[in-house]
């Protein structure tokens, strides 16, 4: 049976306490994040990492992985020693000392919007952080997981220019087919060898995480079955946005249409 997540920044709770919400909910983990460069990376706090290992003990909630999404606000593939290239690295030290003491297993980086790999340059960027990132990883036993909406080709181009073991795929079911309009199911069969975790959203008409899962237009049910079909028996983690337009409206109660999400995946995937 699959472990199910959810990531924090979809939750309608913030903090250490959203660890109850997500126990009560029947749901097993919570994907982290590293937290802004505004408010100084917060899981860089000792203070912060000992109130989210407590709450995951009394309420049996696990971590299975942190992102640094500070690489969606400032660019990664920036030129080596501009200022927004070294505060996502800083972002992916910090995750990487917060991970090796909270023994969470993998790290998320994120390569879309300001870091999104566009021009061969910025390949070749992408390349020497995710190197850095995985050998500074490889010390604490870690897996980076690195997420981003290219094709095939170009992914496994990227995978083996890095050239590291502890370098896995982080997939997502709408990703791909909102920013290059993939077929996404048949892109997971092309790469499934690389999948280290899964995130599950769905949206109709194009919209981000805009539709319960299995309603929308991204072929999560297709998707699904290419998962059961290989034996995943990784964590699913949802990314639905659940207390934000469009999924959710002002009169409607997010813990309802989490509860929903949950059945559905439990369905799923047993």
């Amino acid at each position: 049976m699959n472990k199910i997540g959810v990531c924090a920044w979809s939750l309608p709770i913030d903090g250490p306490y959203a660890c109850k919400l997500v126990a009560d909910l029947g749901i097993d983990g919570i994907q982290l994040d590293v937290g802004p460069y505004e408010r100084g990376f917060p899981m860089g706090r000792k203070s912060v990492r000992k109130a989210y290992i407590e709450a995951a003990k009394e309420y049996g909630v696990e971590y299975p992985s942190m992102a640094t999404r500070v690489s969606d606000y400032y660019s990664m593939v920036d030129e080596p020693g501009s200022d927004e290239h070294e505060i996502v690295k800083t972002g992916i030290a910090t995750a990487i000392s917060a991970c090796g003491e909270m023994k969470i297993p993998r790290i998320l980086i994120p390569n879309f919007v300001k870091s999104a790999i566009v021009s061969d340059r910025q390949f070749e960027i992408a390349t020497e952080v995710l190197q850095w990132a995985c050998d500074l990883a490889a010390d604490h036993g870690i897996v980076i997981a690195a997420e981003n909406p290219m094709p095939a080709e170009r992914t496994r181009a990227l995978f083996k220019a890095v050239d590291r073991k502890n370098l896995g795929l982080y997939f997502d079911t709408q990703n791909y087919f909102l920013h290059i309009d993939a077929d996404t199911p048949s892109l997971l069969e092309q790469l499934y060898d690389l999948v280290v975790e899964v995130h599950v959203k769905d949206g109709k008409n194009k919209d981000l995480s805009g539709a319960p899962l299995g309603t929308g237009d991204a072929s999560f049910a297709e998707s699904a079955e290419v998962l059961k079909k290989h034996g995943y028996d990784g964590w699913i983690v949802t990314e639905n946005y659940y207390d934000v337009p469009p999924l959710c409206g002002p009169k409607d109660e997010p813990v309802e249409i989490i509860k929903k999400d949950v059945a559905t995946l439990r369905k799923q995937f047993g």
